[in-house]
C-alpha cells in the first residue's frame, strides 16, 4: 500500500511528531509498503532528516504572510476541485503552528495526495482536523489515520493513535466517527526496534544490585543522559548542565557525574553547549543527531530529559528520570508518569531552584533509581510500533468490520443468536434461556462495571456478540460467538477487534477463556491468536482452559 504521512517540525513545535512518524515509517517498509511525507518549510524543518533516512518528502513553502490567529479561516473554493465549500472550521487551539489556515494547506497538498494516491494519509499534527481530514480524504478515497495526545478537536479517522500513558479510547468518543478504530496508551508507543532489541539487557542490568564497594574505594561515577528534544529552542539544557555544576562544587558528599548529552543537528543552541560541557566541572560529551539511542540510554545510569514522546523510549529501557516540563502539552505526560511512580517531574522553571538540587540527590541514591526504574518498564515494552502496523493491516484487509458496545436496543437480538441451537450445542448451558431472564440479566450487565458487552458489525449490520468480564484486577475473561447467518471467516477478526478492546482499550494483562472440548473450532480459534494451556488445566476431560497474556500478544 501507498501511505502519506502529513507532518511538520520546527522551533517552536519541536521534532517529536516527525520522528516518532519516521519511526512508523520504517516499521510500514518493512511490512513491504511505499511511504513518503509532506511538511512545511517552517525553521528547523527536518525534510533532510526524512529524505537521508530514505522516504521522499514534498517540501511545502511557507506563506509569504503565515497565519498565527488561532480564529477559523473561510474554507477556499479551491481547496480541493470537485469538492464543495465546506463550513467554517472550529478555532483549535495549536492552529498557528501550521502558519496558514487548514484550507490553505489542504490547497497546497492536493496536488502531491492527486498524484500519490495513498491508500492511508496519515496525519500528525495539532493544527490539523476533521476539516483537513474529511477534505483530503475525498481526494481519492483515502484512509485517514491521525496521531494525537490532546483529545481537544474533532477528526475524522479510520484509525486514531493516541501512544500516551493513562489516555483511553473514551477520550476520543465524542471527537470520531463510530466507526473509528482507536488505539490509546503506551501499548502502542511508537519506538524503533533498536528499543525492543535493548530492553532485556537495559532492565538486567538495572534489576542487579551494585557490587560493595571496599569501604575506602572511590565511588564510581553515574553517568547522566541529558535529552531535552532535538530543537530546545529556549536552551533548558544550558540551565541543567548549570545546575549539575552547582550540584558537583556544592557539596562535599556530592557523587561523580558524567553527563552525555544528546541534541538535534538543527537545535540553535549546540554550539554554545558544546562550549560549556568544554569546560564543565564534571567530564561531558554532546552528540548531535545520535543514532544510536536506545544504545546510550541503556548506558546511562538515569536521565533528565523532556516529557515529550521520548518518554516512552525511556520507559522501555526502566532507565529512571527526572522529567523536565518545557511545553504546556508536556504537563500530562509529567503527570501520569510522576503519579505511577515512573519518574520524577519538575517545571522547567524549577532548575535552578533547591528543588532541582534535591531531586538529583534523590536520583543519585541506587535503591530510588531501580524503584523508579521498575516502575517505568511496566508502561510500555517497545512493541508498540508492530501492534499499530498489524492493526492498519486488518482495517485494509477487512474495511467493513468494526465492534462498537451494546445499546439496549440489543437485548432482543443477542437473545435469538444465544437460542439458536448451532449456538446453544456450544454453550456450557445448552438449554433455551425464557425471554424475560434474559431481559433481566442484560438490564442488569449494561450497567456493571466489570461486564463489557460488544456487538460485532460488517459494515452497519450486527453480525456478532462478544465480552469481557473482570475476574480478577487487570485480568478479564472473554466470551463471544458469530449470527447464526454470518459469512464465514470472521471468528478471527471479531476476536481480533475483542483482543483489542481488553489489551488495549482496558488495561488487561491476561485474557481468559474456556471452551467445550467438542468444540473443535473454538480451540482452533485460540490457539491460532496464541493462547497457551495453563499446565493444571490439560487434564480437565471436558473444558478446555485458554490464557493469553498481554506481552504475547499483538492487539
Amino acid at each position: 500500500m501507498q501511505f502519506l504521512i502529513r507532518a511538520d517540525a520546527s522551533l517552536q513545535i519541536g521534532s517529536g511528531h516527525i520522528m516518532r512518524c519516521l519511526t512508523l515509517a520504517h516499521k510500514l517498509r518493512q511490512h513491504h509498503h511505499r511511504v513518503a511525507f509532506i511538511t512545511r518549510a517552517h525553521q528547523g524543518h527536518l525534510a533532510d532528516t526524512i529524505r537521508q533516512q530514505g522516504f521522499d518528502c514534498i517540501l511545502l513553502p511557507l506563506p509569504d504572510h503565515a497565519t498565527t490567529s488561532a480564529q477559523p479561516q473561510r474554507q477556499p473554493e479551491t481547496a480541493c476541485n470537485e469538492l464543495p465549500p465546506s463550513p467554517p472550521a472550529p478555532a483549535i487551539p495549536h492552529a498557528a503552528w501550521l502558519a496558514t489556515s487548514q484550507a490553505q494547506d489542504i490547497t497546497n497538498c492536493a496536488p502531491h495526495i492527486r498524484a500519490l494516491a495513498p491508500d492511508w494519509i496519515i496525519c500528525d499534527h495539532y493544527a490539523l482536523a476533521a476539516a483537513w481530514q474529511t477534505a483530503a480524504r475525498a481526494l481519492c478515497h483515502s484512509k485517514i489515520m491521525v496521531i494525537d495526545d490532546l483529545h481537544d478537536r474533532a477528526h475524522d479517522a479510520d484509525l486514531l493513535l493516541d501512544q500516551n500513558h493513562a489516555h483511553t479510547a473514551a477520550d476520543y468518543a465524542p471527537l470520531v466517527p463510530p466507526s473509528c478504530r482507536i488505539l490509546a496508551g503506551t501499548r502502542y508507543a511508537l519506538l524503533r526496534d533498536e528499543f525492543a532489541q535493548h530492553r532485556a539487557t537495559s532492565l538486567r542490568q538495572r534489576a542487579t544490585p551494585p557490587a560493595r564497594q571496599p569501604e575506602n574505594a572511590l565511588p564510581h561515577s553515574q553517568n547522566i543522559l541529558i535529552n531535552l528534544g532535538g530543537v530546545d529552542k529556549d536552551n533548558h539544557t544550558l540551565a541543567v548542565l548549570q545546575a549539575l555544576s552547582a550540584y558537583v562544587s556544592g557539596s562535599l558528599k556530592a557523587l561523580p557525574i558524567r553527563a552525555t548529552i544528546i541534541m538535534g543537528a538543527t537545535a540553535p543552541h549546540l554550539a554554545r553547549i558544546q562550549h560549556y560541557a568544554a569546560t564543565a566541572p564534571y567530564p561531558s560529551q554532546v552528540i548531535a543527531n545520535a543514532t544510536n539511542m536506545a544504545e546510550l540510554m541503556t548506558q546511562a545510569t538515569w536521565a533528565i530529559g523532556a516529557a515529550g514522546s521520548s518518554s516512552w523510549e525511556r520507559c522501555a529501557l526502566g532507565l529512571p528520570t527526572l522529567l523536565i516540563t518545557i511545553a504546556d502539552n508536556q504537563r500530562p505526560i509529567a503527570a501520569q508518569l510522576q503519579s505511577a511512580g515512573a519518574a520524577i517531574a519538575l517545571e522547567a522553571s524549577q532548575i535552578p531552584s533547591p528543588a532541582f538540587q534535591t531531586t538529583i540527590a534523590h536520583l543519585m541514591q541506587p535503591e530510588n533509581q531501580q524503584r523508579i526504574s521498575q516502575a517505568a518498564a511496566q508502561l510500555c515494552d517497545a512493541h508498540g510500533a508492530e501492534r499499530v502496523a498489524q492493526h492498519i493491516a486488518q482495517l485494509a484487509a477487512h474495511p467493513q468490520a468494526n465492534l462498537r458496545p451494546a445499546t439496549p436496543a440489543d437485548c432482543a437480538r443477542i437473545h435469538a443468536w444465544r437460542n439458536h441451537p448451532n449456538i446453544r450445542a456450544m454453550m456450557f448451558q445448552p438449554d433455551p434461556i425464557p425471554l424475560p431472564q434474559h431481559q433481566a440479566w442484560f438490564a442488569a450487565q449494561l450497567t456493571n462495571p466489570n461486564f463489557k458487552m460488544y456487538i460485532y458489525t460488517l459494515g452497519n449490520t450486527p453480525q456478532g456478540y462478544g465480552s469481557l468480564k473482570r475476574i480478577a484486577p487487570n485480568e478479564y475473561e472473554w466470551g463471544f460467538y458469530l449470527a447464526p447467518d454470518c459469512p464465514r471467516g470472521n471468528g478471527s477478526i471479531l476476536c481480533t477487534l475483542l483482543l483489542q478492546r481488553a489489551f488495549g482499550e482496558l488495561g488487561a494483562s491476561t485474557v481468559h477463556g474456556q471452551a467445550l472440548r467438542h468444540n473443535a473450532a473454538s480451540i482452533a480459534l485460540h490457539r491460532k491468536l496464541g493462547f497457551r494451556q495453563p499446565e493444571n488445566s490439560l487434564h480437565d476431560d471436558h473444558i478446555a482452559q485458554f490464557e493469553l497474556h498481554a506481552s504475547e500478544a499483538w492487539q
